[in-house]
């Protein structure tokens, strides 16, 4: 279920250069401001298109520094083209869109899903929500500060998109009837992009191969599924299989959003989720 929750942020963009090295430690205050060195640097605008990165560090409502949490899932922020936005909280994930000006920002998080988490991923995505609301300026370069009144209050590392050499469990399959199930049988269904081209898995009872080959940003595409021939009780699976061999042939795009991996068709609708497989 998605709600819209309107929620606006304008932020100034002052991108500098910062120095390569480790993420900073919370003892040592990782969310204070740009270091002497950084500030140093020229600010210039940059565009933010094309962007993604996963939270490291958040600011509570106690104003302490806590290291983000990356389960169930990393929060991240992705930009896309046409000033189209979307992310995690490391709970729920959410669509938006962005209007990049120069150095000046507005970002509106639209539609979200209402999964229920409780401790750590529930207190980092109440800290993430909250903070959008206020930031008002951000510094990006090997890693993105979002800032308010000079401090940063939440801090993002450049996020890994890629899909050669990673290794999938299905969390969400398309059942063709425009919903997107999630059950017993759909933890059954696995992916392993190899750095040849190569899909292989299991679709839950029977194993399959295919080629896949990238393009742009995000632009993906599976070559017809081929696969063993056995029959498996019961017939449920069966159904999810042949669910999921149908969604693979529908994918143009694709989405990593820290540890969570999205196929979507042409239309934007969402074909497979997953998550890595341990």
């Amino acid at each position: 279920m998605l709600i819209a929750i309107p929620l606006t942020m304008t932020a100034l963009i002052a991108s500098a250069c910062s120095s390569e090295g480790a993420l900073p430690d919370v003892t040592a205050s990782p969310m204070a401001s740009t270091a002497a060195s950084e500030v140093a640097q020229t600010p210039s605008s940059s565009s933010l298109a094309g962007g993604s990165w996963q939270l490291t560090f958040y600011v509570g409502a106690d104003g302490s520094t806590t290291k983000a949490t990356s389960a169930p899932s990393a929060g991240t922020l992705v930009f896309g083209s046409e000033g189209k936005l979307s992310g995690s909280t490391g709970c729920n994930s959410f669509n938006g869109t962005y209007v990049q000006s120069g150095a000046a920002l507005t970002v509106t998080v639209g539609p979200m899903t209402l999964m229920a988490c409780s401790g750590a991923p529930a207190a980092q995505e109440t800290a993430v929500l909250a903070n959008l609301a206020k930031v008002d300026s951000f510094t990006s370069g090997s890693k993105l500060q979002l800032k308010s009144g000079g401090d940063a209050v939440l801090t993002y590392k450049a996020d890994v998109t890629g899909l050669a050499g990673s290794s999938w469990v299905a969390t969400g399959i398309n059942n063709g009837k425009g919903g997107v199930v999630s059950d017993a049988n759909t933890r059954k269904v696995t992916a392993k992009f190899n750095t040849e081209g190569g899909i292989s898995g299991s679709g839950g009872c029977n194993t399959y191969g295919a080629d896949f080959t990238t393009s742009g940003r995000n632009g993906l595409k599976i070559s017809p599924v081929v696969s063993t021939m056995m029959a498996c009780e019961p017939t449920s699976v069966m159904t999810t299989e042949q669910q999921y061999f149908a969604a693979l042939a529908k994918v143009t795009k694709y989405q990593r959003d820290g540890n969570r991996l999205t196929l979507k068709d042409a239309s934007g609708a969402t074909q497979v989720t997953y998550i890595p497989a341990s």
